[in-house]
């Protein structure tokens, strides 16, 4: 689940567009907290990912 919402185009398009409002307006800091927030679930998926195909290959070399 949490898969196909990190890799949504439209929460993309939604991140793009935040970022660029809140660059128009000058608010650096909200056009940079919500896409570092995204990219940390990124990297939690990823490392995550990691692991169930790392546990599964672990038993096979048995």
């Amino acid at each position: 689940m949490i898969n196909e919402v990190l890799h949504s185009r439209l929460i993309a398009f939604a991140l793009g567009a935040w970022m660029v409002y809140c660059g128009s307006i000058g608010a650096y800091d909200g056009a940079l907290f919500i896409p570092m927030i995204y990219a940390l679930l990124l990297l939690l998926n990823h490392i995550d990912q990691k692991k169930s195909d790392g546990a599964g290959n672990a038993d096979a070399h048995k």
